[in-house]
């Protein structure tokens, strides 16, 4: 995840520019992600932070994501859900 964080810094410019085109988004993350990495790449992009569950939310209502039924399993307290974008 680091390194897509490095490349969100490089990129930063364009990508606040045009952030409502999601699939420039979502081309920045490994197919299976959490709704946290989803976050870390607005909040770098944005150069501000969101709050976690309205974040959710609307990431949510935009339709795009599937929730898939496995979890996470590096998470030190409860395993967040990971996410796919809808095909």
């Amino acid at each position: 995840m680091l390194e897509y964080l490095k490349l969100l810094l490089i990129l930063q410019p364009c990508l606040k520019s045009d952030i409502n085109e999601l699939s420039n988004i979502y081309n920045l993350l490994p197919e299976q992600f959490t709704m946290k990495e989803i976050q870390d790449i607005y909040e770098t992009i944005l150069e501000k932070t969101f709050i976690r569950t309205n974040f959710q939310k609307k990431i949510l209502e935009l339709d795009v994501l599937e929730r898939l039924e496995k979890k996470f399993t590096g998470a030190k307290n409860k395993a967040p859900y990971l996410y796919r974008v809808k095909k």
